[in-house]
């Protein structure tokens, strides 16, 4: 696997493209972030991008100044295959890791038709280019005469995008095509339909201030412990306006995401965090319902302790033994146990306590009994799994 990237100009009109600012930082900074999601582990860059901006952006991103070598280093790149990405360009991470994994000596289909390509260049190509790409010379039509000359394999990746910006029009586009690829894979229809809707204004806004992944998550979690609260008013009321607020904390909960990958400031401090946060919030919102259906009617508080009681241990097993990763490889135990299926309670709980409200002790003992069926059967899964 490639293991080190150069960002390279490829025209004089790209230096100033590279600068333009998509999602709150300049497209180099993006195209850094990217190399180094996917995989690199040593970004070149040409010193002809710096500026004040830049430096900035990476002031606010450990794991970016760590990749970055600047490129007027005469050692900055080893003589190694190397992935040549344009500073003005923007691609998907997913794409620049099939690309990585790929033989050296390919080129990224989507990238063709601009006039600078993403090449993953063997050590002869390096070696061609080298002294434009620490000056920072304008690089594309000496690429185009070695696509020409060189039959690279074409590699197509799946992914649906690359856009070269040169001015304000492609950069709104680009950050409309970066923050579409801003999903998780565990995302459900209702995240995408509506928590990643609303989420992308806050991460803009978040990302624009400077507030870092971990204070959105907090707001989170003092969000959902607000909706706990509304909620254990046990009201009609209290309970519409308590799924309202809940939906705030889970929206809040998507943009910290999104920002740590914007930013690359993903750590295992804030996947911590946002676990313990997370498991915080359920719990008080499974001891609030108790308190809800004992005020509407006079029973159902035992079972919401109980039922706090699973979701706590529930999350300490889930976090020794994560679900799938994704969404179409979990099991319906995984997919009931979801954001989905807590929400579908949560609705379901409004609507008796609304309309049938003696039916509510009645669900708070299957939402207990569910908890606890989640964390004992996914213990005896990992106990035969190891055994």
């Amino acid at each position: 696997m490639t293991s080190q990237a150069a960002l390279y100009v490829a025209s004089a009109d790209d230096v100033h493209g590279a600068r333009l600012r998509v999602a709150g930082r300049p497209v180099a900074f993006r195209t850094l972030v990217a190399a180094v999601r996917a995989g690199v582990e040593r970004v070149g860059v040409p010193s002809v991008l710096r500026s004040a901006d830049f430096e900035a952006a990476l002031a606010t991103s450990p794991k970016a100044r760590a990749a970055l070598v600047w490129l007027d280093d005469p050692d900055a790149l080893p003589a190694e295959p190397t992935l040549l990405l344009p500073a003005a360009a923007l691609v998907p991470a997913g794409a620049l890791a099939r690309l990585l994994n790929a033989a050296p000596g390919a080129v990224l289909a989507e990238s063709l038709a601009a006039d600078a390509p993403v090449i993953g260049a063997d050590v002869d190509l390096l070696e061609q280019v080298r002294g434009p790409l620490r000056s920072g010379a304008p690089l594309g039509d000496a690429l185009s005469h070695i696509l020409k000359e060189r039959d690279l394999e074409s590699v197509t990746t799946g992914e649906s995008w690359y856009v070269r910006v040169s001015g304000p029009r492609t950069a709104a586009e680009a950050e409309r095509r970066l923050y579409g690829d801003l999903g998780s894979p565990i995302d459900t229809r209702l995240d995408v339909e509506l928590h990643r809707r609303l989420s992308r204004p806050v991460s803009r806004t978040a990302v624009s201030l400077g507030i870092s992944p971990n204070w959105i998550t907090i707001a989170s979690g003092v969000v959902g412990l607000a909706a706990a609260a509304v909620f254990a008013l046990g009201t009609p009321a209290a309970l519409v306006v308590g799924l309202l607020v809940y939906v705030v904390a889970v929206v809040l909960d998507h943009a910290d995401g999104e920002v740590a990958r914007l930013t690359l400031t993903e750590s295992a401090f804030g996947e911590w965090l946002d676990a313990v946060v997370d498991t915080i919030v359920h719990t008080t919102l499974a001891l609030a319902l108790g308190f809800a259906a004992r005020h509407l009617s006079g029973g159902g508080l035992p079972a919401g302790v109980v039922a706090a009681f699973g979701i706590l241990v529930g999350g300490f097993i889930g976090k020794i033994w994560p679900p799938a990763p994704s969404t179409a490889t979990r099991n319906l135990l995984d997919r009931l146990t979801s954001r989905d299926g807590f929400y579908a309670m949560l609705t379901l709980f409004v609507l008796l306590g609304v309309f049938r409200r003696t039916l509510l002790p009645s669900l708070m003992l299957i939402v207990a009994a569910g908890t606890h069926l989640y964390w004992l059967s996914r213990t005896l899964v990992l106990i035969a799994r190891r055994t």
